[in-house]
C-alpha cells in the first residue's frame, strides 16, 4: 500500500510539472509531455488492473472457505483448532526457550 501512496504522490508532481509546461511551445517539449502523459496513463492502468485482481483472488479464497465452512462444519471446526492449537503451541515453546 505504501507503493501505491508513493505512486500517487508522484503522479500528482508529475501531473502539478506537465501543467507548468503547457505553455512551453517547442516540439521537443511537447514530445516529452506527450511521452510522460502516456507513461502515465498506463502506469495508472497497471494499478488499478494490480488492484482489482488482488481483490478478486481475495474473494475467491474467502468463498472457499465459506463454502468448506458450511458444508463440512465439525471438520472446519477440528481444522482451526488443530491450526491454532500448534500455533499455540509454537508460541509457547519459543517463549520458554527466551527466558
Amino acid at each position: 500500500m505504501k507503493r501505491v501512496k508513493s505512486f500517487t504522490k508522484l503522479a500528482n508532481e508529475v501531473e502539478e510539472l506537465l501543467g507548468e509546461l503547457k505553455d512551453a511551445h517547442g516540439p521537443e517539449v511537447r514530445e516529452l509531455r506527450n511521452r510522460v502523459e502516456d507513461a502515465l496513463t498506463a502506469a495508472k492502468g497497471a494499478i488499478g488492473q494490480q488492484s482489482s485482481k488482488a481483490s478478486a483472488r481475495i474473494a475467491r479464497y474467502a468463498g472457499s472457505v465459506d463454502e468448506y465452512i458450511n458444508d463440512y462444519p465439525r471438520l472446519a471446526f477440528i481444522t482451526g483448532a488443530l491450526i491454532f492449537g500448534t500455533i499455540g503451541y509454537l508460541a509457547g515453546s519459543t517463549a520458554r526457550k527466551r527466558d
